[in-house]
């Protein structure tokens, strides 16, 4: 599809010889004017693979090395630089870009962060501009310089230029998030992204060739005859596949479907890409990067897996909550709010796929308890595996099955969590799990503050806990699970006047098995659901509060301004501006609101208010 002149006969394939580059080589025999017209930068086609594929590499490469600059500068700029005008107010405004989303109601859709929806504005801007701005878009009529149309050429470099980032952004141990410490699932926005940019490139690739095929009357032959319409036409439906199955309302509903077809038409797509590409110019470069990234990706996922962690045993049960409960024991070291990929070595489980799970354990540093930790998933029956998987425990509670392993991935830093003076952690649905790892990891560090305070330091931090559910079933599990992990918070053995000050709601949101009808008793503190839940006031290692809504949704936004506010006042009290962490897990729609109250309250940490402001947010689904 575009203009090379090859020796040899060819074969059904690959035109002969095969090489990796293809000759630059030219000679215009047109005139003086129309060969300057014809060789010029942004027309020349012998050049198109560095003035269009490298420049699509050169904008992403940019774009990576600011957040991996950001990111550096964030991990080893001394504190005498945090705590400055200039950088709280660029800490500030970039993570009120980071947090704010918008809501479409009509569509039930919730955006991505402004910062993310601006990123994917700046890359609009470059492709639109790469693709429009050179001219022409086919050759003039005044003379034959060539069959390949200048839009098709360069639409095809620069899908061509992008293909390795949407391999890199795809995988989970990726050279993009050891750079700018974005973790690899909130990548994968960027990967459907970059995805849609480059299917959009090659329909621009491609209709350009077949109208001026059909303007030249040759279209039936050039079908015929050439290898290289067919090669494209398979890569094409295979992109398209792809893509269409990728969109969030198709993935999420067929996600078993998808996952399961997903890497064997990205093998055809790549395969036949390449052979579409036929070694023009340097276009095999770009696979061979491909190959390298993808595949430093599986060895270190292999490596981490089967040498580092080796082969465990977990535990399965059905809870009467509804969920899985998955417990495993391990000597692996991880952070809170990370996840692992569980491949669960049964035929009945998908034995060739790995699934996340978010754990919801705290590690245990195993020469101080003289134990391993026990890592816990609890999983919430959905469909595929996760269905089959309640099946299994129903059928034989408490057994056991061979798992592997890979990770862990994201969560929040340990030297992170550990500075927070505030913590608002808010859950919903089976969310519950990740908000019990973020209060087990709260409680354990409250040695570290007991440790601070013996420097004559206020050392008292404020833990908040919200947690949404729609049934009782639910509410019980958690009552029952928050509060054995406040009880034994006492065998810490910290200075009661060290610790935090919890306090816990628990939100049952549906008027479904609540035994209550009206509106102003939903409002009213509750001694349990069901009978199971235990006294509103608990005192432990400091003070526990407990309190149960019936049919009252959380006010996320104003929990979270009352927090700092509370912060503010709190750090006013002891002469130090407060560090407030709202670390959250839920549905889009809570999601939604906590980025948004966040992003609102970034006003007080740019006045000075509070010292830093962070959040943490998991999806249920990337």
């Amino acid at each position: 599809m575009m203009d090379m002149d090859m020796a040899g006969g060819g074969t059904p394939w690959l035109d002969q010889p095969v090489m990796l580059h293809s000759s630059r080589a030219d000679t215009c025999k047109l005139t003086k004017a129309q060969c300057a017209y014809r060789n010029s930068r942004w027309r020349y086609w012998y050049e198109a693979d560095h003035v269009y594929g490298l420049n699509t590499v050169y904008f992403m490469c940019a774009v990576i090395g600011v957040f991996a600059i950001s990111h550096f500068l964030v991990l080893f700029a001394p504190d005498c630089v945090k705590r400055t005008w200039i950088w709280r107010t660029t800490t500030s405004a970039s993570r009120y870009l980071a947090y704010r989303g918008y809501r479409f109601p009509m569509l039930q859709y919730w955006s991505p962060s402004l910062g993310v929806l601006a990123l994917g504005l700046v890359g609009a801007v470059f492709c639109f501009a790469m693709t429009l701005g050179p001219k022409p878009y086919y050759w003039p009529t005044d003379a034959s310089y060539g069959s390949s149309p200048p839009i098709a050429t360069r639409t095809g470099w620069m899908a061509l230029g992008l293909l390795p980032f949407v391999l890199a952004l795809s995988t989970k141990a990726n050279m993009i998030s050891a750079l700018t410490g974005v973790p690899h699932e909130k990548l994968q926005v960027f990967h459907h992204w970059t995805s849609y940019a480059m299917f959009v490139l090659a329909l621009i690739h491609t209709f350009p060739f077949i109208v001026y095929h059909i303007w030249s009357g040759d279209m039936v032959m050039e079908w015929k005859t050439s290898v290289v319409y067919w090669t494209g036409v398979v890569a094409l439906i295979a992109q398209t596949y792809l893509t269409v199955m990728s969109l969030p309302a198709i993935r999420n509903r067929y996600y078993e479907f998808f996952k399961s077809t997903h890497i064997l038409v990205a093998v055809v797509f790549v395969v036949f890409f390449f052979l579409h590409c036929d070694f023009r110019l340097s276009s095999w470069d770009y696979f061979i990067v491909c190959g390298a990234i993808y595949l430093a990706s599986l060895f270190a996922g292999l490596v981490r897996t089967y040498l580092l962690h080796g082969m465990h045993t977990a535990t399965i049960e059905v809870l009467p909550s509804g969920l899985v409960r998955v417990a495993v024991q391990t000597i692996i070291k991880w952070t809170p709010g990370q996840h692992f990929f569980v491949r669960f070595l049964t035929r009945d489980l998908h034995l060739l796929t790995a699934h996340p799970f978010t754990i919801s354990s705290a590690c245990r540093d195993p020469d101080r308890t003289g134990q391993a930790s026990e890592l816990v998933f609890y999983i919430k029956p959905r469909g595929g595996v996760t269905r089959r998987l309640a099946a299994l425990a129903a059928k034989n509670p408490g057994g056991s099955k061979r798992i592997l392993l890979e990770g862990p991935y994201g969560g929040v830093s340990a030297p992170h969590m550990n500075s927070f003076d505030t913590i608002l952690v808010i859950a919903g649905g089976s969310g519950g799990g990740f908000s019990l790892a973020m209060v087990d990891e709260a409680l354990r560090v409250t040695a570290l503050a007991a440790s601070a305070a013996r420097d004559g330091r206020d050392c008292r931090r404020s833990l908040q806990v919200v947690f949404a559910t729609r049934d009782s079933a639910m509410a019980d599990w958690y009552v029952e699970e928050i509060e054995s992990r406040l009880s034994r918070s006492t065998t810490l053995g910290c200075d009661p006047e060290c610790g935090f000050e919890t306090a816990v709601s628990v939100h049952i949101t549906s008027h479904r098995n609540s035994g209550l009808s009206s509106s102003s008793e939903s409002s009213a503190d509750v001694k349990g659901t069901a009978g199971k839940l235990p006294p509103t006031e608990i005192t432990t290692t400091g003070s526990f509060s407990l309190n149960v809504h019936r049919n009252a949704r959380p006010d996320i936004p104003g929990l979270v301004a009352r927090t700092v506010a509370s912060a503010h006042t709190h750090g006013t009290h002891v002469q130090k501006k407060q560090r407030v962490g709202v670390l959250v897990c839920g549905p889009a729609s809570m999601l939604h609101d906590t980025r948004n109250a966040a992003a609102i309250a970034q006003k007080r940490a740019l006045g000075g208010e509070v010292e830093e402001l962070y959040l943490h947010s998991e999806p249920f689904a990337w």
